[in-house]
C-alpha cells in the first residue's frame, strides 16, 4: 500500500479513537480518557505507508485541542494527526470537507473508519473508497449494519489487516505489468458492494 492507492484516513476521534469517561464530556481537564487499543500503533503504520490522517471531533476546537494535548498527539504534518475537523456534527459533510482540506485530486484516494450511522452515510456521499464501520462505539451493530458501508470490524485493530487484505500489492501488481512491458497500477479491490439496506 503506498500514496498511489490511498493517501487520506478518515477517523472519528469520539468514542471510536478515545474514550471519554462517562457523563464526563463537559469536563475533559480531568475526566478520565480511554485511547482506543492499538490506536496509535494503526495511526503510525498508516503514516508509515504515507496516508495522512484526519480526526472527525464531535468537540468544539478549545476542547478538541485540550483532549489531544492530553493525549499527547499532535496535530501537524510530521505529527500523529495531520488533520482535525472540529464540531462534525454541525458541519453539512465533514468528511467532504477532510477530503477538500487533504486536497485530494479523486475522493477514492480516502478511507473511513467510522463509529456512527451518519457518518457512515456521509462517506458514502462522499465517494470514499472503504467505508469501513467498526462497532468499538456507542452505536451498536444494527445500528451500523443497516447504514451504508464495504466491511463492518468489530474493532480498530482489525484495519490493517482488513486493509492488507484489499488493496494491491505493489510488488505483484508491478511484475505483472513489468513482464508485459509497461508499468501500471494494479486496480482498487471492493471487499463486496457497498451495502444500502
Amino acid at each position: 500500500m503506498s500514496d498511489r492507492h490511498l493517501q487520506l484516513a478518515i477517523f472519528h476521534l469520539n468514542d471510536m479513537c478515545v474514550g471519554v469517561q462517562e457523563d464526563m464530556d463537559g469536563y475533559l481537564p480531568t475526566a478520565s480518557l480511554e485511547k482506543m487499543p492499538g490506536v496509535e500503533a494503526i495511526f503510525a503504520w498508516l503514516r508509515r505507508r504515507g496516508v495522512r490522517i484526519c480526526l472527525l471531533s464531535d468537540f468544539n476546537r478549545a476542547d478538541t485541542i485540550l483532549l489531544l494535548d492530553r493525549l499527547q498527539w499532535s496535530v501537524e504534518e510530521d505529527g500523529i494527526v495531520q488533520e482535525v475537523i472540529t464540531d462534525q456534527l454541525c458541519k453539512d459533510n465533514p468528511v467532504r470537507m477532510a477530503q477538500e482540506n487533504a486536497g485530494l485530486q479523486n475522493p477514492r484516494f480516502s478511507f473511513t473508519a467510522v463509529d456512527t450511522p451518519r457518518l457512515l452515510h456521509l462517506a458514502s456521499q462522499a465517494h470514499v473508497h472503504f467505508n469501513v464501520a467498526v462497532c468499538n462505539g456507542r452505536h451498536a451493530y444494527n445500528e451500523l449494519a443497516v447504514a451504508p458501508h464495504h466491511a463492518m470490524l468489530d474493532s480498530l485493530l482489525q484495519l490493517p489487516n482488513f486493509l492488507l487484505e484489499h488493496l494491491p500489492e505493489a510488488e505483484v501488481g508491478n511484475q505483472l505489468h513489468a513482464m508485459a512491458g509497461r508499468r501500471l497500477l494494479p486496480k482498487l479491490r471492493l471487499p463486496r458492494p457497498l451495502s444500502r439496506r
